[in-house]
């Protein structure tokens, strides 16, 4: 097996969707463009729980080793899942939708290989693609889920992923700066 093939391998299989809702600026939106890779610097707060938005943004990573926190929430009741610092993440595509706009990110493996995502395009990707923008028209406009309109959930995800609030990319590794 090729090491593209085992990174695949490591990346693809038993994804999930967690969301994380957003207002973010025309300007940084426009810069989640697809194929751009990016790393988020801090731990990534998202939710497993998927209905209706408060938010103009809604960044929908599809990941199978992001660490589930639910069992230490304390009543809460967020759905927290996160996902580590350094985290990498492939834009899928973005999709504007009755005023409001989904971000599909590719959660990459969290060692060198998703280095091997820089610049292909794997088949798997136009589904992955097509069922989240199906997922997010059919939920986007429901009623919120309660405690994911909390005023300290949305502070939790108030920040764009992989850029400060500048819009400014956060390097990939030393001297990289976010690639498709």
């Amino acid at each position: 097996m090729s090491k593209m093939e085992e990174a695949i391998n490591q990346t693809y299989p038993e994804l999930m969707m967690f969301v994380r809702d957003v207002n973010l600026s025309g300007e940084i939106a426009n810069k989640y463009t697809s194929g751009l890779i990016i790393r988020e610097k801090g731990f990534v707060d998202a939710s497993c729980r998927v209905m209706g938005m408060v938010t103009t943004h809604r960044f929908a990573i599809l990941s199978n080793h992001m660490f589930d926190f639910r069992p230490y929430e304390h009543g809460t009741n967020w759905g927290l899942y996160v996902a580590k610092r350094d985290s990498h993440f492939k834009v899928l595509a973005t999709h504007e939708y009755d005023g409001k706009t989904l971000i599909i990110l590719l959660h990459l493996p969290d060692n060198e290989d998703w280095k091997m995502f820089v610049g292909i395009e794997i088949s798997i990707d136009e589904e992955l693609v097509a069922s989240s923008i199906k997922r997010f028209e059919s939920k986007c406009n429901l009623d919120p889920i309660f405690e994911l309109r909390s005023d300290i959930w949305l502070r939790r995800c108030l920040f764009p992923i992989g850029m400060d609030n500048e819009g400014n990319l956060y390097e990939l590794e030393y001297g990289i700066i976010g690639v498709q």
